[in-house]
């Protein structure tokens, strides 16, 4: 260690300005400090409080009369701790780990001290009266067991070599003292004057932590009991100066308490600790009178002295400083750091401060607080102190013998007692209210729900409604149409629709079918519409039950994704229907017309959120129409495109009312569009809502690849037949659509075309359901959007119900987009691939992985609607498909037998 000697001149000043000190407060006064988040300066110019702020930026704010220290603080650069002196206060620098000084000194050079070692780095940092001392980082190689202490400042400018390595020194008033890590003895060096502060460390001690004051120096020992050792003197060594302080209760700074402390801080004639049972400060020594006693029942994180003063840091979330003594700051900051962050772990006995906002800025650096001991007597340890909290005493009530005991139990019974008398009848009323809250509003929906359903019953024998409403007729549904025509659709009448579309013409015609065809027309009020106009034929009962059938359902439907019915028009042989205008057409169009350009509009995510879309249309009616709609001709040219590019689902003129439970089917004629028509249905005339599965999975498979479900340009012009085979074998590249480029995660595609397969199973049983369906879709657009969750995603509104289109008049979107309306007329889906079910059709199988080809011809597509009759037909069907799906069971050849 390093030794100082003052002269005889110097020594004898010094004695007489410390009887000058101790006998006239109002005299020059020093300020003491080890490094922490809290430094105290004091002197002639004034005293000053300086703490890193709270909310883990490692700034520091400083208040006090020192103008000095206030007005040059450097608010904007982080510290990891401080340390004050006689006017001046250091910080360590977060960046480089060097000091920095700020105030007026005349022995500290103001910013970084002089000299200094090149690229020295610094662990800690202590002030005294009028010097500073940092603690350099431990060394490595040959010279680990050494440390090295670097001083500047009066009579201590030096640069020390100590064999062994230190953990921590603290500054007194012209000494410094350190704590060795292995043997934790403590050793000091520097100017004692008349104290005996450098020749009188305990040898034999063994000590935590230590920490100096003005001529003395107090260490807590290890050990359970943490009691505190201290050495030196509070003041001279004068008779009278000792009787006056016995006099008034007053004792020497050697003689501690013996309660165990967990932190210990020395003044320049006092010191204080925090006590391991209750974190309350007790302070002993020479006080000043008056002063301001150390505050009761508070309890403390950090503590730093002074002069003749000390403060801390309150131990709750406020973090707010408090001090006493005599001098101390009128104004004190808000809210300081607990303590000084440190990049170590916490170790064992210290818990991991942790409060709402991050006490340390860097994410390796943590504030280490020291867990409290044992729990006083009449108290229990409730918990353990935890990595992340200290423990927890409460008082044993059955066992006190204290006043402060019986106060604290006393006053929890009148608590529990006043929170019984008030509290209970007041959460029992809420309860209860609750409770008759739910039953009313229970009642209340059942009630709703029977008088909304009163005329619907579902059952598997047909739908009935009063006496004259819905009656079945050879699987068709037929309606009350006088009430329907009060109730539902507005009426238009034909010359109305006539002058709107312009009398019906080839130019405003922009769609065709089978049995119908589609016109643009704008009404009065400039609302544009499409006219669906029956195409007159000599069967008008065929015609008259289709039109029928789908102004009953759409007038009773309503979804987002469903075509909305604006009204229709029944004049003479006349069977009209009018919906809002699609302006982007089919999406039959936009894969398969011309220009190819209309393709590439619809990129992958598009694509997917269509097929989402028709699927939520789908599954409604399915799944929350009473009774369930079956739509049996699911395919790409009824799928329409808005303005918007939402999907709706159209044509119901095929449709019908199926059971109310689900797996029970229908005995109807096979109906539908080549290529999308379920087998089973058309083998066994087995029709239930699977059956709309397998044709929403052939849509499925035709949006990924951009091939018509039958197209015999191609070897294989079955596209489940071509596609099922190159999905299972993992080949999804060769099926997807050429004219867009491949996502760069395939994953989603891969799931949309597993889903596919599952929809064209054979067997209707072993399809999904459509709301699984559109549970996988609406996955898998997730994860095309960015969102790669296996949970229910919550897609954007947009996507699932389309975007405000349900709460947007008619009229702002009748001029909007109508340049599709040339190619709508000559790009349309053939018209003759809607048929009714020929007897000879193969459909293809899944389990026939063999690419075949089919042997029917391009002229074959059109097809008669009628089937034989014949009771054979069945039998051959039946035996035609063993290869296909197996052998009918009992149950369903007894049910053949029965219906056909």
């Amino acid at each position: 260690m390093g030794v100082f000697r003052f002269s005889v001149e110097d020594l004898t000043l010094h004695v007489i300005l410390l009887i000058v000190v101790a006998s006239d407060l109002n005299g020059v006064v020093t300020g003491l400090g080890s490094m922490s988040s809290i430094a105290i300066s004091y002197g002639e110019y004034g005293s000053a409080f300086c703490g890193l702020k709270s909310d883990g930026s490692h700034f520091v704010a400083c208040y006090g009369s020192n103008s000095a220290i206030i007005s040059s603080t450097p608010s904007r650069t982080q510290f990891s701790g401080l340390t004050a002196g006689n006017g001046f206060v250091c910080g360590l620098l977060m960046n480089t780990n060097q000091p920095f000084c700020w105030g007026n000194s005349s022995f500290i050079n103001i910013g970084i001290p002089r000299p200094m070692a090149i690229s020295a780095e610094f662990i800690e940092l202590s002030a005294g009266d009028h010097h500073l001392c940092g603690l350099q980082k431990p060394l490595m190689g040959k010279r680990r067991n050494y440390s090295l202490v670097d001083c500047w400042g009066y009579n201590m400018t030096r640069s020390h070599v100590f064999e062994g390595q230190i953990q921590s020194i603290s500054a007194g008033s012209a000494f410094n003292c350190g704590l060795f890590s292995q043997n934790r003895s403590a050793f000091c060096w520097g100017d004692e004057i008349s104290s005996g502060v450098i020749s009188h460390v305990p040898k034999d001690a063994r000590f935590r932590k230590i920490s100096a004051g003005g001529y003395h120096v107090c260490g807590i020992l290890e050990g359970i009991e943490s009691n505190v050792l201290c050495w030196g003197t509070s003041w001279e060594s004068e008779e009278q100066i000792a009787v006056a302080l016995f006099r008034q209760g007053q004792v020497n700074v050697d003689l501690a308490p013996h309660d165990p402390m967990l932190s210990v801080v020395g003044g320049r004639f006092h010191a204080c600790g925090i006590k391991s049972y209750t974190r309350e400060v007790v302070c002993w020594g020479f006080r000043v009178d008056p002063s301001t006693p150390p505050p009761k029942g508070v309890q403390l994180y950090e503590i730093a002295s002074g002069d003749y003063f000390s403060c801390g840091v309150m131990a709750d979330k406020s973090l707010s400083p408090v001090c006493w003594g005599a001098g101390f700051p009128n104004v004190l900051p808000l809210a300081v750091s607990p303590g000084v962050c440190r990049t170590n772990t916490c170790e064992n006995g210290f818990y991991e401060y942790n409060n709402v906002t991050l006490p340390c800025k860097s994410p390796d650096s943590r504030i280490c607080v020291q867990c409290s001991n044992e729990c006083p007597s009449e108290m229990y340890k409730k918990s353990e102190c935890t990595k992340y909290a200290d423990r927890v005493c409460e008082y044993d009530c059955s066992n006190c013998t204290s006043a402060e005991c019986s106060s604290n139990c006393t006053y929890t019974d009148k608590k529990n007692e006043r929170f019984l008398s008030h509290q209970l009848p007041v959460i029992i009323g809420v309860i209860a209210f609750a409770v008759l809250l739910v039953i009313v509003i229970s009642l209340t929906a059942i009630f709703y729900v029977r008088y909304k359903l009163r005329n619907c019953k579902c059952g598997v024998k047909g739908i009935k409604i009063k006496n004259n409403g819905f009656q079945k007729d050879g699987g068709k549904i037929r309606s009350d149409f006088d009430e329907l025509k009060i109730r539902r659709a507005r009426v238009f009448t034909y010359d109305e629709l006539e002058k709107a579309t312009g009398g019906f013409t080839e130019d405003s015609q922009v769609g065709k079918g089978s049995f119908s065809c589609v016109f643009k027309g704008v009404l009065k009020d400039g609302v544009a519409v499409a006219v669906k106009r029956a195409i007159l034929s000599p069967d008008m009962k065929k015609n008259s039950m289709e039109f029928h059938n789908e102004l009953d359902l759409l007038s009773r439907l309503n979804h987002a994704h469903l075509l909305n019915l604006l009204g229709y028009c029944e004049e003479g042989e006349q069977r009209l229907l009018v919906y809002e205008f699609m302006a982007n057409g089919s999406l039959h169009q936009h894969l398969h017309g011309n220009p190819k350009t209309l393709k590439s509009q619809l990129n992958w995510v598009k694509r997917v959120t269509i097929a989402v879309q028709a699927a939520r249309g789908i599954e409604y009616l399915h799944g929350y129409a009473c009774p369930p709609v079956i739509h049996r001709d699911i395919k790409s040219s009824n799928i329409l495109i808005d303005e918007e590019h939402n999907a709706r689902v159209a044509d119901f003129g095929l449709s019908l009312l199926g059971p109310a439970n689900s797996s029970s089917p229908l005995a109807e004629l096979p109906a539908g569009t080549l290529g999308y028509l379920d087998p089973e249905y058309y083998r066994l005339h087995y029709l239930t809502t699977k059956s709309d599965v397998y044709s929403f999975g052939v849509l499925l498979l035709e949006i990924l690849s951009g091939r018509k479900a039958i197209d015999m340009q191609f070897e294989e012009g079955n596209i489940v037949e071509w596609a099922v085979p190159l999905i299972k074998s993992g080949d999804i590249e060769r099926i997807l659509d050429p004219e867009l480029p491949a996502p760069s995660d395939l994953e989603a595609l891969k799931r949309i075309a597993s889903i596919s397969c599952k929809c064209v199973r054979m067997r209707g049983k072993e399809r999904p359901s459509m709301d699984k369906v559109t549970t996988a879709l609406e996955r898998a657009l997730a994860m095309l959007m960015g969102s790669p969750s296996n949970d229910q995603p919550i897609l954007p509104t947009e996507v699932v119900l389309g975007s405000s289109r349900m709460h947007k008049k008619s009229s702002q979107r009748s001029s909007n987009r109508s340049e599709l309306e040339g190619d709508m007329a000559g790009e349309n889906e053939d018209p003759r691939v809607e048929f009714r079910a020929p007897s000879w059709i193969t459909f293809p199988s899944v389990a026939s992985s063999q690419r075949r080809k089919s042997s029917v011809s391009e002229a074959d597509v059109v097809v008669d609607t009628k089937v034989s009759e014949n009771k054979n037909s069945v039998g051959d069907g039946l035996r035609s498909l063993e290869e296909e799906i197996g052998p009918a069971s009992p149950q369903q050849h007894a049910f053949l037998q029965h219906n056909f």
